[in-house]
């Protein structure tokens, strides 16, 4: 794991241009739509706001962590809904902090509801260099000097905008939708250091399957893709009368991309706040350097329909009526 932290920043640092993966990685995507899909936003019929937290690869020293915290509503005037959503994530001494505004158009129709949104933003880059070494560097007291043509000798950021487009669709038994973000494809720059954007698309379907009048089966499948490597989600969650939650899911779909099992379980802690909690079990090479990631998930819906004298025309995800 150390030897791949180390080439992964060497490749970063020493490079004119760099590309890399630039979306956190998260396993409850089931509770926290809107985060990966503008299109998503006011399907929960009311003001929704989530935080998540997400610390991967427990005791490893540098491991990401990742924070995200987004509200969304509908937004009947224009017959849709808006939100907002901020991210931080951080790994080893490099960071990003993003905010991005959305809206998206919801249509009704007689199968279902079709939605389709645009999400506007900036994104942040720092890189800490003044915490790096290097093997030629000079390092006494308050003196620090990599002896590197690329990597600075002080702390360094840098700005870009970032966009997505997405479109869902939700009828009483199913629902899916698609996500492509950063394209075309750009670069922030950092320094002396041009930081790559990649395409990123994102596809998501969820089933709803009642078992009997309590329980409700919710299986899910979750594919993400940069167009050169594509990693596969799935996972079934059982809904026990919208109070517990619980299930497992599986990253990776062959030898060389196998990842983890996920654990899931959740609960309703009253009308309006709902928490719910995943354990990731390293499968991979790498499982003997870790003990986990954890992510929890809380959120807040105010089950009020906002907008006095403005009823809907349509009825967000009628599957909770």
């Amino acid at each position: 794991m150390r030897i791949l932290f180390i080439i992964t920043t060497s490749i970063i640092f020493f490079a004119s241009d760099a590309f890399g993966q630039q979306t956190p990685q998260f396993s409850q995507q089931m509770f926290n739509k809107y985060q990966f899909n503008a299109a998503y936003a006011g399907f929960d019929r009311s003001l929704s706001i989530t935080g998540s937290s997400r610390s991967q690869w427990a005791t490893f020293d540098g491991a990401p962590t990742t924070q995200n915290i987004n509200a969304h509503l509908p937004f009947y005037i224009w017959n849709g809904g808006i939100g907002i959503s901020l991210e931080n994530d951080k790994i080893g001494e490099f960071s990003s902090t993003s905010v991005a505004l959305s809206y998206n158009y919801v249509y009704e129709s007689p199968i279902g509801l079709f939605s389709a949104g645009i999400r506007l933003g900036v994104v942040q880059n720092r890189l800490n260099a003044s915490r790096l070494t290097t093997p030629n560097g000079i390092y006494e007291g308050d003196i620090i000097n990599h002896n590197d043509g690329v990597l600075a000798n002080q702390d360094i950021s840098g700005s870009a905008p970032i966009w997505s487009f997405a479109g869902y669709y939700i009828n009483d038994l199913f629902e899916t939708g698609l996500s492509i973000s950063d394209l075309p494809t750009h670069t922030t720059a950092i320094g002396d250091i041009d930081l790559g954007r990649s395409t990123v698309v994102n596809w998501f379907a969820e089933g709803n399957i009642p078992i009997n009048y309590d329980i409700v089966v919710l299986p899910s499948v979750f594919v993400k893709t940069d167009l050169v490597q594509t990693q596969l989600e799935i996972a079934g969650i059982a809904n026990y009368r919208d109070q517990y939650f619980g299930g497992l899911g599986f990253r990776g779909y062959n030898a060389n991309s196998l990842d983890a099992v996920v654990f899931y379980a959740g609960l309703r802690i009253s009308k309006k706040y709902k928490l719910t909690y995943s354990y990731d079990l390293g499968i991979n090479g790498l499982q003997s350097f870790h003990e986990g990631t954890h992510e929890f998930v809380l959120n807040y819906n105010l089950q009020k329909i906002i907008g006095l004298g403005l009823p809907p025309k349509v009825i967000y995800n009628p599957r909770f009526l």
